[in-house]
């Protein structure tokens, strides 16, 4: 495994435990007996603002920047690498293990190759790397965009 892979295992896992929300522990409430009437429905009312009232770390945002920071910039890089792969499969003379071009085709080919398994290349052209480019740009779009998920928590401030 290549040194790119593992950055790109630790910045996934970087991501994954930034994602993590922890959720809070429910107050301990004493048994509920309802003695008197005054007693149930303070105890409704209780039970009724503790179901409205928003949990404190769901107003947490604080993940955010340093996920987005991380994926941003990975999905933009793998974006261009997949771009790059098929700029390349248009010239089939380069080969591949030779130096500036294993730069682009040691990272992308453990990714394409399962991809070529599930979707064949059509009339002879290799369309797994466009493939890849569709899937990065649209989470690319989907999660750090101007309208994304990410950017729409980081400006409103709350889930």
């Amino acid at each position: 495994m290549g040194a790119f892979h593992i950055v790109l295992v630790a910045a996934c896992v970087a991501c994954c435990s930034a994602l993590r929300v922890p959720t809070p522990t429910p107050p301990k409430l004493p048994p509920l007996v309802a003695s008197t009437p005054a007693t149930a429905s303070a105890a409704a009312a209780a039970l009724a603002l503790l179901a409205v009232v928003e949990p404190a770390a769901a107003s947490d945002v604080s993940w955010v920047a340093p996920t987005k920071f991380v994926l941003q910039p990975l999905l933009t890089l793998g974006t261009l690498a997949f771009l790059m792969r098929v700029v390349l499969s248009w010239f089939p003379k380069y080969d591949l293990k030779e130096f500036p071009w294993v730069l682009v085709a040691a990272p992308t080919e453990p990714i394409l190759k399962p991809t070529r398994l599930l979707i064949p290349p059509v009339a002879g052209v290799d369309i797994s790397p466009i493939v890849w480019v569709s899937l990065l740009s649209f989470f690319s779009e989907i999660f750090t965009g101007p309208q994304g998920l990410l950017t729409i928590i980081e400006r409103k401030g709350s889930l």
